[in-house]
């Protein structure tokens, strides 16, 4: 249980032990998923479980989205209470100047997927243009949030659940969902091949489609992935979406690492 890079390269060392000691994988970067993909350590589950469904599943049913969240706009409103943003484009904006921070792409993999796809979108220009706007890096999502409601920063890029949960204790935040798109989160579960507990991997797998389980996500503030399930409190009924590009995330992970710590002087 850690920051989605720390995960991956726990379990990589074990396969290179020739030792993996996990049943379930769950991170948040579709790219990992498609390399175990592709090095065949994967089950195939058909998605025609209860709750589950095509939509859901990806390449097939080798690993699966169960719950959904995005990365939107979070803004202090004791920091800013002039005019705010509304897109990620809004962010470059002197009026923010030295006001801005997100988690560290090398850590996070919601972050991960921010930057590879907003790059992908934009060009490395936009990541340039937030660090001349005085953009800072934090390591994790939770880092990150607590110190924007701390009011070190007065705005961030962020996963919406963590802000909701906060907001709903008091924080002093406002969440936009940019009017480009917030942008989808992939945070897959698969279960390994090399798992000893295949029958009761599956079994929690299903578990996490069930009334009870997307529940319990909507308690804890995510949208549900399946149909007919109320959205938490304060998700909007409906909003633009960016897909991450997982593709090109996959293709330039490497350079997307070396050159986002080069623009923002990352040890």
């Amino acid at each position: 249980r850690s920051g989605t890079g720390e995960v991956t390269a726990k379990l990589e060392a074990e396969f290179s032990a020739n030792n993996p000691q996990a049943d379930v994988l769950w991170v948040a970067d579709q790219t990992y998923f498609q390399g175990l993909s592709q090095k065949d350590r994967l089950v195939r589950i058909a998605p025609t479980f209860r709750g589950s469904s095509a939509t859901n599943a990806y390449e097939g049913g080798k690993y699966f989205e169960v719950r959904k969240l995005f990365n939107v706009i979070a803004i202090n409103t004791n920091k800013v209470s002039g005019v705010k943003p509304k897109s990620f484009k809004d962010l470059l904006k002197t009026e923010y100047k030295n006001l801005l921070v997100m988690p560290n792409p090398l850590f996070s993999g919601a972050a991960l997927s921010t930057v590879g796809t907003l790059v992908n979108k934009n060009s490395w220009a936009y990541f340039e243009g937030l660090r001349a706007n005085g953009m800072k890096i934090e390591q994790s999502n939770p880092i990150t949030i607590t110190k924007l409601i701390n009011g070190e920063y007065g705005v961030g890029i962020l996963t919406d659940f963590n802000l909701r949960a906060e907001k709903a204790k008091g924080a002093p935040l406002e969440i936009v969902y940019p009017t480009e798109g917030a942008i989808l989160v992939p945070t897959p579960v698969g279960i390994l091949k090399s798992s000893n507990n295949q029958a009761l991997a599956r079994q929690f797998l299903q578990f996490l489609y069930s009334q009870e389980s997307q529940a319990l996500f909507v308690k804890q503030n995510y949208i549900p992935a399946v149909t007919g399930v109320p959205r938490p409190a304060g998700a909007p009924a409906k909003f633009n979406v960016i897909s991450s590009a997982a593709s090109f995330i996959a293709a330039n992970r490497t350079e997307i690492g070396e050159r986002f710590s080069k623009i923002f002087d990352l040890k």
